[in-house]
């Protein structure tokens, strides 16, 4: 296959998740280096649990935001109906 002599050894960088190639001793992107790094698995669950607490604190702010919407329409809604009610 012609990707087959391409394709690098990548690893997870520690600190930072993003991937950088194996024969890099310093990352790329945040400068820790992989000497004594921890294995993939454990730094692969690692940026999974920051992933999922990210996603997870995005989720309460959109609900929240939801809320507020919800709770401004209501509010309208409230004035519509006043006022249907006053002009019949």
């Amino acid at each position: 296959m012609w990707w087959s002599a391409n394709m690098k050894a990548v690893c997870v960088c520690k600190e930072c998740g993003r991937t950088i190639e194996k024969e890099f001793i310093y990352c790329p992107w945040c400068g820790v280096s992989r000497l004594g790094a921890k294995s993939d698995k454990e730094v692969l669950d690692s940026v999974f649990m920051q992933l999922e607490e990210k996603q997870t604190d995005d989720r309460k702010k959109r609900l929240r935001k939801l809320e507020t919407q919800l709770n401004e329409l209501e509010k309208d809604l409230d004035v519509l109906v006043l006022s249907a009610e006053m002009h019949k």
